[in-house]
């Protein structure tokens, strides 16, 4: 089915007031006064503190992350297959102790698409209606700072690779088949934003926000606008992995210096290769048709040659992490057509910024694996958050009910990976976030995730439950 698509003054010598309490407290102490003497009781000491574990009724984490004992979730409503992806989604966020404490949900007429934490705790939010953008400040407990809307005029004369009448409206801040086609990421208070515009192309943007305001930096674009060909399941409910839209999403992440790094999935549905060379006279791998561009902005917003990372088969893009100087890219590419529906695994490249690929590697644990989230370790280690025991159909979409709960550390040097074991529950499992918390890891999953058919005849079977545990760092 296909669709249009972060001094003294000087003064006599005195005898130390600390010597003095001492001596009168040895005093007391002779004479049986009122000191600390034997019979006072020996401080007892502080209970460990329970690690946190969270139930998310109802829900699925799209996203988490953390800051000092503050954690946010983006939590959404799990929804059947859409012709227009327009989510359900709701903030969640944590006092000072770790309890989740506030919620924040988006106004009527608009979708929450993404969120960034700030250093100082206050949150960024991005909504769209479709058309526009609106730009979001909340502070640590949800209450709103200020809130402004966003058009960008200039989204019509971008270049735009395909016929006319292929996209509803090229000035439009969103595509037609999807509004989960903006990111955001902090850089201290500021603000970095990347999206998929009405016309399919790929635009990043800079906001500083002081004042209550969110100012425009810069503007840069990252990639041309082409056409998207929207293909789905003749059939089934549900798309555990969000595959049939993830060419239409893109990955970002954002650096303390203010580097944004964006990657943009390449595909057999799309002429973005095509149309990135004749955009930017920048050669790409013979041959390049499944993988990621990866392309780097400086702190000024200019752009690097981009970096093709070739998967070599049919692939998505779920994660994208500055690690120090690195980057660091996952998803999960079809390596086989096995009979027996185990041909997916995940993978994990780490780049030179867009200069140059450091290592590529496959995580191939147990038959189908995915990469939803991964968090930078010490050195080259890496940790991975996914699903891991799932089949699918070798020749289509359908991904089966059954999956386990993915935690792995990964040296993306050697490519040894060791498994964490984490609980699972009934059905489908993921591990769709990570974040660093009180020197742990802090993991946000859910369980009992129906397969692609498993609402088909029931629609009140398409629910699944949410979590969100801390978990001790595996050494």
């Amino acid at each position: 089915m296909r669709f249009f698509a972060d001094l003294s003054a000087s003064s006599p010598p005195r005898r130390p007031a600390a010597l003095l309490f001492l001596a009168a407290a040895a005093v007391l102490s002779a004479c049986g006064g009122s000191g600390a003497g034997a019979d006072t009781p020996a401080p007892q000491p502080v209970p460990p503190r329970p690690n946190l574990a969270l139930a998310l009724p109802g829900v699925l984490p799209v996203k988490l992350r953390s800051e000092g004992d503050t954690w946010v979730v983006l939590a959404e409503k799990p929804h059947g297959f859409m012709d227009e992806t327009i989510m359900e989604r709701r903030l969640r966020i944590s006092d000072a102790n770790g309890a989740d404490a506030h919620e924040w949900t988006p106004p009527a007429g608009w979708t929450l698409v993404d969120f960034a934490l700030h250093p100082q705790r206050e949150i960024s939010a991005v909504l769209s209606n479709g058309v526009t953008l609106r730009l979001v400040r909340l502070d640590s407990q949800g209450r709103q700072l200020a809130m402004q809307d966003f058009r960008d005029q200039n989204l019509a004369q971008d270049p735009y690779f395909g016929r006319p009448g292929e996209v509803r409206d090229r000035a439009a801040m969103a595509p037609l088949k999807t509004r989960d086609a903006v990111r955001i990421a902090p850089s201290g208070e500021h603000l970095g934003l990347a999206l998929r515009s009405g016309g399919n192309g790929v635009v990043a943007y800079r906001f500083d926000y002081t004042g209550g305001r969110f100012a425009q930096r810069w503007r840069t674009l990252v990639e041309p606008g082409i056409y998207l060909d929207g293909i789905r399941p003749r059939s089934g409910s549900y798309d555990p992995f969000e595959g049939s839209d993830n060419h239409w999403k893109l990955v970002m992440d954002m650096d303390a210096r203010g580097r944004m790094a964006v990657g943009v999935l390449v595909s057999s549905r799309s002429d973005l290769a095509f149309a990135h060379r004749q955009t930017f006279d920048e050669p790409l791998p013979a041959g390049f048709a499944d993988g990621v561009l990866l392309t780097v902005l400086d702190e000024r917003g200019m752009r690097s040659r981009a970096l093709a990372i070739d998967n070599r088969d049919k692939s998505e893009v779920h994660a994208l992490k500055w690690a120090g100087e690195t980057l660091l890219v996952a998803g999960r590419v079809r390596t086989t057509r096995a009979s027996d529906g185990s041909g997916w695994d995940g993978y994990v490249a780490r780049t030179d910024g867009a200069a140059a690929l450091r290592s590529y590697r496959l995580v191939d644990v147990d038959r189908g694996d995915a990469i939803l989230d991964l968090m930078p370790l010490d050195g080259n280690a890496v940790l991975l958050a996914g699903a891991s025991g799932y089949t699918q159909n070798p020749d289509g979409e359908s991904v089966s009910e059954t999956s386990a709960p993915l935690l792995a550390r990964l040296d993306t040097g050697t490519g040894a990976t060791t498994r964490i074991a984490l609980p699972a529950g009934p059905r489908g499992n993921q591990v769709r976030g990570l974040a660093a918390y009180r020197a742990r890891w802090l993991a946000a999953g859910m369980q009992n995730v129906p397969g692609t058919h498993s609402a088909d005849s029931d629609p009140r079977l398409l629910v699944t439950d949410g979590w969100l545990r801390e978990v001790e760092p595996a050494r």
